[in-house]
């Protein structure tokens, strides 16, 4: 298995790409994913979320930081891109990964850096 660093910044690299295949195959058959204004996702909700739901047309994460602690990670940066609205965006995030042991994202929580109360 890779190193988890190295499995963190494998998810931003499919997903920069545009490659929702390769990144829905990046989490475990029954992951979960957390992301705000959706419900937790789980399975094949996952792929469908990368392959249409997602509001982001394109566009690339900048990690400013990952903090690795066993098999969880953590990570920090901008996303700067295009909404498929045709709105362009640049949003600090922060997500939380745990990976099983085969190196599959078991779950995945993600925070953006927006006001919201």
């Amino acid at each position: 298995m890779d190193s988890v660093t190295e499995l963190v910044k494998r998810y931003y690299s499919t997903v920069d790409a545009g490659k929702p295949g390769a990144t829905s195959a990046l989490f475990a058959a029954e992951g979960h994913y957390d992301r705000p204004g959706y419900p937790t996702m789980v399975g094949q909700q996952i792929t469908d979320f990368y392959h249409g739901e997602r509001v982001i047309e394109s566009g690339a994460h900048s990690l400013t930081e990952i903090l690795v602690d066993g098999d969880r990670a953590s990570s920090r940066g901008v996303f700067t891109g295009r909404l498929k609205d045709g709105t362009e965006t640049s949003v600090g995030f922060a997500d939380f990964f745990l990976f099983d042991p085969d190196g599959l994202i078991a779950e995945r929580t993600t925070y953006f850096y927006q006001a919201a109360v």
